[in-house]
């Protein structure tokens, strides 16, 4: 297995990332590309926009397979509410049933590995997995227990998955869609290292170990990938960075530091969005 890319929330703007995953998949032959979820809604967005951005992904998505190019699409919480039929922040509620037919046709899961990570939208908390997982000894098992929860599809296993603790306004354990990076932090399953997106951040970040009052901490790597978030007013949070993985370890490419990309505040700006 070669590098693998990945990337954070997408949001409808995959007309300004694509062509800069295009970009960073060349210059860092990568040959596979983990997107991490939240391909839905935006700011302000209608829902002619919301079509229009899934449809051009999904031709991305053929002609990078076409191309050699392993893709795999992770679930975000914008995106399984449609999947459940229920309104969310920003969810166009009249294109339920487009946008989940569009979703499915993509082949979105919950999980991934690479290298030893687990890849999820959000991430997974110990207190989350006492629950729902049977005690998954490594990323692998994992993955395949989260993505055996969504492929069964009951009720009670989407509404699981589906999970909101109080960090982002629920009364559960924070699951895999919706954990905050703060919940993450102090809780994040032991012994598996992670990568999510969910939480904007500046720039693609490793969280620091955990302090002894939050959680014990064995060595796991957790890192923070959703560099591509806007404001309310539209102002980018982040700087349209990337983690490349390979060979078991993570850098941020793509970035503020590279001069090979324009800078994603000048790409915004330039774009006019919306």
């Amino acid at each position: 297995m070669g590098a693998t890319l990945v990337v954070g929330d997408t949001h409808l703007k995959h007309e300004l990332i694509l062509p800069r995953v295009d970009a960073a998949i060349e210059r860092c032959d990568a040959d596979r590309v983990v997107f991490l979820g939240d391909y839905c809604d935006e700011w302000g967005s209608t829902g002619r926009q919301l079509l229009a951005a899934l449809e051009l992904f999904a031709g991305w998505v053929e002609d990078t397979h076409a191309a050699g190019v392993r893709v795999d699409l992770l679930l975000g919480n914008h995106d399984f509410q449609y999947l459940m039929g229920e309104e969310g922040p920003g969810t166009h509620v009249l294109l339920m049933d487009d946008v989940a037919e569009l979703l499915g046709a993509l082949g979105v899961t919950m999980a991934e590995t690479v290298d030893g990570f687990l890849l999820t939208h959000a991430g997974l908390t110990a207190g989350w997995a006492r629950l729902h997982l049977e005690a998954p000894a490594d990323a692998e098992a994992a993955k395949a227990q989260l993505n055996g929860l969504f492929a069964r599809g009951t009720w009670s296993d989407l509404r699981a998955l589906s999970s909101c603790g109080t960090g982002r306004g629920g009364w559960d354990e924070p699951g895999p869609l919706w954990a905050d990076r703060s919940e993450l932090w102090e809780d994040a399953y032991p012994g598996i290292s992670q990568i999510v997106g969910h939480t904007p951040v500046a720039a693609c970040e490793r969280m620091p170990p955990a302090s002894r009052w939050a959680r014990a901490d064995g060595g796991e790597e957790l890192w923070l990938c959703d560099t591509f978030s806007l404001t309310s007013r539209m102002r980018p949070i982040g700087d349209g960075g990337m983690l490349l993985v390979e060979d078991g370890r993570a850098e941020a490419v793509a970035d503020g530091d590279n001069p090979d990309f324009q800078p994603w505040d000048e790409v915004v700006a330039a774009a006019g969005v919306w």
